[in-house]
């Protein structure tokens, strides 16, 4: 009797356990629910475990953003296939391919997101990018060409997909390949500039001068001019093996990618992968060419967007103040192109830390001093201009701290200008009631002006004769006054462009 108890006991724990497995499996193995269209902004609510990748974020695949892909998968109703990830952005992916009805053999393949396909949402860079396809200038050899264009449908909507010529690397990241312009073994902090020999920078900027030329010819604005968006070709590309361009899941290139409940996920691919350049094979010699890329944020002119995307260093004056603009914009961002590319270091060293407020006020003071006063146009239009300069124009610290009735001192009126701007009432200096004063005095030194500041970081090859033609070119393309600036065609004329 005991045994048959015992067995049936057994039986039914037997069974229970069973029951839980499948209860576990059948949950693992269940379809998850879609995922919402935003965002999530909470780590409890993120469906993939985070592994840290260098890549695009893994919540972004879902309905309306990217698109899935794995190495080997076809797009375009099959004619391209994936081998190779080259790079991702807010708004897309982009993937080496070979093209099925080559030439070219190989393609660049830019994967919009889905929410960028739908009607209410059209793509301008399509439009503008098509009907410069169409021209055949000098000048146009040095935009980026659109090849074709589709529309691919995916488990996250349907993606506009731009296909390019591929390029080997941008100006913003090769220079760091070539020797002397990367870190020093063991020396944590090395400040030295990275930067392009003297022709080569030169070749740079006069390739840039060129497809600006065409752009603003064909009243096209880039507004997102950058050493990220000028690009180097390739050399020979079409000839390199396609094994030796194609990407593998068995190196260290990918990223497996899981979901933090177990279960299958249909809106991300299995893993991610990171982007690889074609740095090795950019054509560097003298016979290199550069070329405009990203018409993401370019605008017709007499048709801007309500944004001005402008990376925040190269802002014109007009951007800074939310002005009209048209293409002397693009001629502002060459000027401190110039600058960069001539000394490695940047002309107005202004990050996008803080708030909008405090960024402008950093940008303002920073043309102050590079270039000179601010004309009365622009210095009205800077709200914040009395908490830095005095009813004469003199300088002061709004950082400085707030002397206590024991301790101030003639000293601390002299530390400010002879303005005892952290003493009186912020209702009579213009100080926000709730500005943050720091505990110790926050000292700002003013920049040099733009020939100390040259000077101080120019290269051996260039000499003192060729600094203050450089100088000079500066002078002429940073003007305030969006009409007193030269344009593309005007500085390609300039002597010091002839033989570059």
């Amino acid at each position: 009797m005991s045994i048959r108890f015992g067995t049936a006991s057994l039986i039914k724990t037997t069974a229970r356990l069973l029951s839980r497995g499948q209860n576990k499996m059948s949950a693992t193995l269940s379809r998850p629910p879609t995922p919402l269209r935003d965002l999530p902004t909470q780590p409890e609510d993120e469906r993939f475990i985070d592994k840290g990748a260098a890549c695009e974020w893994a919540e972004e695949y879902r309905p309306g953003r990217f698109h899935p892909l794995h190495f080997g998968d076809t797009l375009g109703s099959g004619r391209y296939r994936v081998i190779r990830k080259l790079g991702y952005g807010s708004y897309s992916t982009v993937w080496l391919a070979v093209n099925a009805k080559a030439p070219p053999k190989y393609v660049a393949v830019k994967v919009l997101l889905a929410k960028y396909s739908l009607p209410a949402r059209p793509c301008p860079e399509i439009d503008i990018a098509r009907t410069l396809a169409t021209f055949t200038d000098t000048g146009s050899r040095h935009i980026l060409k659109l090849l074709d264009t589709f529309q691919q449908e995916g488990p996250n909507g349907v993606h506009t997909c731009l296909v390019y010529e591929p390029m080997a690397g941008t100006v913003a990241s090769l220079v760091t390949t070539f020797p002397g312009n990367f870190p020093v073994p063991g020396q944590v902090f090395d400040y030295r500039p990275a930067r392009y020999e003297k022709w080569m920078g030169k070749r740079i900027l006069k390739h840039t001068l060129l497809g600006l030329q065409f752009l603003h010819q064909n009243n096209v604005v880039h507004s997102d001019l950058q050493p990220g968006n000028l690009l180097f070709s390739p050399h020979h590309l079409d000839d390199v093996p396609e094994a030796d361009l194609t990407q593998s899941t068995t190196d260290e290139t990918t990223v497996s990618l899981q979901r933090k409940d177990g279960k299958e996920d249909k809106w991300g691919p299995r893993y991610l992968a990171l982007p690889q350049s074609l740095h090795k094979y950019a054509n560097l010699e003298q016979d290199m060419c550069i070329k405009i890329s990203d018409l993401g944020a370019a605008f017709l002119k007499g048709n801007p967007p309500n944004k001005i995307v402008t990376p925040v260093a190269l802002r014109s004056p007009e951007v800074i103040l939310g002005r009209p603009v048209d293409e002397k914009i693009d001629i502002w961002s060459f000027g401190c192109l110039v600058f960069e590319l001539m000394t490695g270091t940047r002309l107005f060293p202004v990050d996008d830390l803080g708030s909008q407020e405090e960024v402008d006020d950093d940008h303002f003071l920073a043309l102050h001093d590079v270039l000179g006063e601010l004309p009365e146009d622009i210095a009205a239009g800077w709200t914040r201009r009395n908490l830095w300069f005095g009813p004469a124009g003199e300088r002061l610290n709004p950082y400085a701290p707030k002397p206590s009735v024991e301790t101030g001192s003639k000293h601390d009126d002299e530390v400010n200008g002879g303005h005892e701007v952290g003493n009186q009432d912020s209702r009579h200096s213009g100080i926000p009631a709730d500005l943050e004063l720091p505990s110790e005095e926050y000292i700002i030194t003013p920049s040099p002006p733009l020939e100390q500041l040259f000077d101080e970081n120019k290269p051996d090859t260039i000499d003192e004769d060729e600094a203050r033609v450089i100088t000079t070119l500066l002078r002429r393309v940073l003007r305030y006054n969006p009409a007193d600036r030269p344009s593309a065609a005007d500085l390609l004329a300039e002597e010091w462009f002839r033989d570059a």
